[in-house]
């Protein structure tokens, strides 16, 4: 989460910084593009005005001569005219200078050099072969040079190997006195289109060639050039303009003062984002050890809880559900204690019989039968055995019911303490007791029948009542070929009522 925090911020600031820089660039560049093209307009205006027409200024003098001339004194904060020729391509004038009329194709160096004939001279002086006014030397075959702004003067013709140009025609600057225009290799720092009233370019701007017409889409962008309320020319502009040395190093501080002030919110947010993600970290590292602890049983956890923020708005919430969740899990487990505790009582209360905490018929029937299928699967002996008090309904008759329901208790307590782990015993209904001997034989668990038989005639009952006596007949049987333990039972029943037939208190097994 804090890496993506930090992320966030850094983008962000990148971001903004990428909008800055890109929204100076753009901001520079429009108030120079204007700056620019209200100078070539204004001093192309003034131009026109003094020559009447493009082809006979460009004839009589270069607009760069022109402008130099008209330059004067530097007015209070606005820079020189002559400042201004250093955002315009190189001699801008040579290009119409040399730049074929239409439909006279393109001109090619007469025979034995020299420039070509100017068209815009009298017929004596272009047959005459005599240089331009300016002294300017087009290259030696001007089919391969473009007629774009960047054609060089005198100056650039000799600094780009077209040899020197004659002393005469060497212009003022030329010796070092100012900056010279950029190269003909290099682009222009502007680009100017021009065209005469009907619209047919006479400046192309490395875009059109002179003479032909300008694009429909153009038209509508380009200015007036008006001459004594007539319109002359139409000027547009186009490219992109390139600083001048002292604009570029007030470029270069607002950049690098841009990149120094990025650079410093980086470090701030990254600075930021590490202290807030460390504390972030040691707050929600806290939670996440007390959720594990949690998540393992240990319920109850209580995490430090420090400032007012969300963090530990969270760690308190947090504290408090832990509490209140700890509560409500030691409430539950008692409960399900409680319960589990009374769904025993009422499982024992559901299989024993309330008065002589025997199990009852139901649960001896189930448990039988187990322990008979058990003894079919195995091969096992079992014995099953069905007990009787003698004369029971006399002693309720003569005694009462209440010495009736002591001797029950009685008796099956006597039944209960003296049979092993594995036996079973239950009131079968009324005065009748079972007994289950798992892995016992039919004589065995009659010696063991008739220990009990014994235990109770021998019991002190005149304690119950003076003239109380108490004995028992069994019947055992021990046959599991019977096929089930209801059989069984059937058969060690016959057998009790023998033990009854043939004088009670007594044991009878088959």
């Amino acid at each position: 989460m804090m890496a993506a925090l930090l992320a966030t911020g850094l983008g962000s600031v990148t971001l903004v910084g990428g909008v800055a820089y890109l929204s100076v660039n753009y901001k520079v560049d429009s108030l120079r593009r204007q700056q620019a093209a209200e100078h070539f307009h204004t001093y192309m205006t003034a131009y026109l005005a003094e020559y009447g027409d493009w082809q006979t200024a460009i004839a009589t003098e270069s607009f760069d001569r022109f402008v130099r001339r008209q330059e004067g004194e530097r007015p209070a904060g606005r820079e020189l005219p002559s400042e201004m020729l250093e955002r315009m391509p190189p001699r801008i004038n040579n290009q119409a200078r040399y730049a074929p009329p239409p439909g006279e194709g393109v001109y090619v160096p007469r025979e034995g050099g020299g420039p070509p004939p100017d068209p815009t001279l009298p017929a004596a002086r272009r047959s005459s072969g005599t240089p331009p006014p300016d002294g300017g030397f087009p290259p030696a075959d001007y089919r391969d040079a473009p007629p774009d702004p960047t054609l060089a003067s005198p100056r650039h013709l000799a600094r780009d190997g077209y040899g020197p140009p004659p002393e005469a025609a060497r212009e003022p600057g030329m010796d070092g006195d100012r900056p010279p225009p950029p190269r003909r290799d290099s682009p222009p720092p502007f680009r100017f289109i021009l065209t005469d009233a009907g619209y047919r370019v006479l400046l192309g701007g490395g875009q059109f060639r002179y003479g032909e017409p300008l694009p429909e889409n153009l038209r509508g962008s380009a200015r007036a050039i008006v001459v004594k309320n007539q319109t002359v020319a139409y000027m547009s502009s186009e490219g992109t303009l390139a600083p001048t040395p002292q604009e570029q190093k007030y470029l270069d501080a607002l950049y690098n003062s841009l990149l120094w002030g990025i650079a410093a919110a980086a470090g701030l947010a990254t600075l930021l984002g590490v202290l807030l993600s460390r504390g972030l970290s040691r707050s929600l590292s806290g939670l996440t050890r007390a959720v594990k602890r949690m998540q393992k049983g240990e319920l109850r956890q209580e995490v430090p809880v420090q400032g007012k923020d969300e963090v530990a708005a969270l760690a308190t919430a947090f504290n408090a559900m832990s509490a209140q969740l700890a509560q409500s899990h030691e409430e539950l487990n008692t409960s399900h204690a409680t319960i589990l505790e009374q769904a025993e009582q009422l499982r024992e209360l559901s299989i024993r019989d309330a008065l002589t905490q025997l199990h009852n018929r139901r649960h001896f029937d189930e448990q039988a039968n187990t322990l008979f299928n058990q003894a079919v699967r195995h091969k096992r002996p079992l014995a099953l055995v069905i007990c009787d008090i003698d004369h029971f309904k006399k002693i309720n008759d003569t005694y009462s019911h209440a010495t009736g329901d002591t001797v029950l208790r009685h008796v099956g307590n006597i039944l209960r303490n003296h049979m092993r782990l594995s036996d079973l015993v239950a009131r079968y209904g009324g005065e009748e007791f079972v007994i289950a001997f798992p892995e016992t034989a039919g004589p065995q668990a009659a010696a063991l029948c008739d220990k009990l038989r014994t235990l109770i005639a021998d019991f002190p009952w005149h304690e119950v009542h003076p003239d109380l006596k108490v004995t028992m007949s069994m019947g055992v049987y021990a046959d599991i070929a019977a096929g089930s333990a209801e059989t069984m039972l059937q058969k060690a029943d016959a057998l009790l009522y023998r033990a009854k037939e043939t004088g009670r208190n007594r044991v009878c097994f088959a």
